[in-house]
């Protein structure tokens, strides 16, 4: 595939995947990365979103509420992730491109159940600091493998009973927590270079333009149905990971 030609079919998936997100206000690193693997390698796709998915992400927390009550809420946990992902994208950093498409698959296929399983309980009060480290470290290590750490991401925020507002907002902190440490291991490990940042910079135009067609269309479509659809969609892309990864590519 020529550069032109993958930027044409980046393009495509980013502005669909930032429909997506501006719909449900979450989606952009696991709707891309599931797609753009079925024409370039992993390392190179997660390259391509890195851009797409730090800026969108600050700019989804910076329309919520005051960043402070945000930060005292979400801010152990938003810090723990950063580590937690940084370090384990770096130490990855030679995992071959099998390991990873069956660690997006897998993932893919968690979000889905995660999906199903709606109703997530809540954190206990009297353990909550222990829990979200644990659970901010693990979903760090997921994310740094595979760059979409959404579904962990989304089910810890249903624990904390997060209001559908804050939820966004929050979400937003979170992702762009991860992104940065993600952004500079891939760079210091050789990864992304200033050619593939150059391209996933220039993916910001359909990404942002995507979100607006979302946003807009959050108000006229059936949420439910339109999530019926994602999942699905993700559980057939994630069993097609998989099954690349078991035969070898």
């Amino acid at each position: 595939m020529t550069t032109l030609d993958l930027m044409l079919f980046a393009s495509a998936v980013l502005l669909l995947a930032g429909t997506i997100k501006g719909f449900i206000g979450l989606g952009l690193p696991t709707v891309s990365l599931a797609l753009l693997t079925l024409g370039t390698d992993p390392r190179m796709a997660i390259t391509l979103i890195l851009m797409p998915m730090l800026l969108s992400n600050l700019w989804q927390m910076a329309r919520g509420g005051p960043l402070g009550i945000l930060l005292r809420r979400y801010g152990r946990f938003a810090l723990v992730l950063g580590l937690s992902v940084g370090l384990t994208a770096w130490f990855s950093r030679a995992a071959g491109d099998r390991l990873l498409m069956g660690a997006l698959g897998a993932i893919l296929l968690l979000y889905a159940l995660l999906d199903s399983l709606r109703r997530v309980p809540p954190l206990p009060e009297r353990h909550v600091g222990l829990i979200e480290v644990i659970w901010a470290a693990l979903t760090g290590v997921i994310g740094g493998l595979t760059a979409g750490w959404g579904g962990p991401m989304a089910m810890y925020l249903s624990a904390r009973r997060a209001p559908r507002d804050e939820f966004v907002q929050a979400s937003g902190l979170l992702i762009a927590a991860g992104s940065l440490p993600l952004m500079l291991s891939y760079v210091a490990a050789g990864h992304a270079d200033p050619r593939g940042l150059g391209l996933s910079a220039l993916l910001l135009a359909p990404t942002f333009a995507g979100f607006a067609l979302g946003e807009r269309l959050r108000h006229r479509a059936d949420p439910a149905l339109f999530r019926r659809a994602l999942i699905l969609l993700f559980v057939v892309l994630g069993a097609n990971l998989i099954w690349r990864a078991m035969r070898g590519g």
